[in-house]
Formats: C-alpha cells, structure tokens, sequence
C-alpha cells in the first residue's frame, strides 16, 4: 500500500510500507525536487502550480520507479505532460471571472529560495516563444540536443535551432533590460 507522508521539505515524499527501493527513489526525489520545480516553472508555470505538478509526477515517478530507465529525463518529461494537460483542463473551464493573461509570479516559499540571478533567468525564459523556453529548461537542466530531440519528439537540429534563436531573443531581452 502506498502512502503519501510529509518529508522534511517541501512537498511530500511517497512511502511505500514494504522494504524500500525507496532509498534510491528518496535520495532521487532529495535531488531532482527543486530542480523539477525550477524546470517547470521554467517552462512556462506559476511557482504554485510546478510546485503541484511536481508532487503528482513524483508520485508517478514512485509508482514506476522499478521501470523508469532515465529518471532525470522521465520526471521531466512527465511534467511537461502535466502542465499541458493542466492546461487543456483550464481552457475547457468555464471561468467565472476574467483573470489576466501573465505568468503566475514565483510562490512566496519558492522565491525565497531563488537567487536573484535565478529569478531574472525564470523572467527571462517567460519572454520566449514556447518552444524556445522548453529547449532552454532541458539545457539549462543539463541536457544535451540529442536527449533533448529524443523526449520532445523532435529532430536534434531542431533543437540547436530553437536553442540559437532563445539565445538571440535572450540577447535581445537582455539588451533590453539594460537600458
């Protein structure tokens, strides 16, 4: 039977009653959360939502620890299809009140965390095409084209090519800001 038990930080941390493969998933879980959250966030979330999208593809990522080969890039790619379907979800909603079309700011928990040079990257991202935004959160997380191209679907040139213009939207955007 699986449990969901509060870990010492944030988010909770599955627990499984019986042995535990769950010292290599607690120790991957200890690593990757923040990061998770970042790349989320990264990729177009409010601090709050990757916060909750990351709990649901840990659990996941708990359910199918035995067969995950890639976890870095499994948890990732699981969020991504969260968010989108979090996404299709709300758009299918009937909103009871007009809210306004900007990024959700970072969570109070989440922004005490970030430097100030981490926010200005997340601030940065958001002024991406989505594309561009989702190839600089792989590689920003330490992925390279290849394994980038293989879990967005695409082709590896693709990628060097969304991962050349971010970098002149981010010059732009940093141009900008400078003024």
């Amino acid at each position: 039977m699986v449990t969901v038990t509060a870990g010492p930080e944030a988010g909770a941390l599955p627990a499984d009653s019986g042995g535990l493969r769950d010292g290599e998933f607690a120790e991957f879980f200890r690593a990757e959360h923040k990061k998770l959250i970042r790349f989320v966030i990264a990729i177009g979330a409010g601090g709050d939502e990757a916060a909750e999208i990351a709990q649901v593809t840990f659990f996941k990522a708990f359910e199918s620890w035995d067969v995950i080969r890639a976890p870095r890039a499994w948890v990732r790619r699981v969020a991504v299809n969260e968010l989108t379907a979090a996404r299709r979800a709300a758009r299918r909603e009937t909103p009871q009140a007009a809210l306004p079309d900007a990024p959700v700011p970072v969570s109070t928990a989440l922004a005490v965390e970030l430097t100030e040079e981490a926010r200005q990257v997340l601030a940065a991202l958001q002024s991406l095409p989505p594309r561009q935004r989702q190839v600089m959160a792989w590689i920003i997380d330490g992925f390279g084209a290849a394994e980038i191209a293989r879990e967005l679907g695409v082709s590896p040139e693709s990628v060097r090519q969304s991962y050349a213009k971010a970098r002149k939207n981010l010059g732009r955007f940093y141009g900008r800001r400078k003024k």
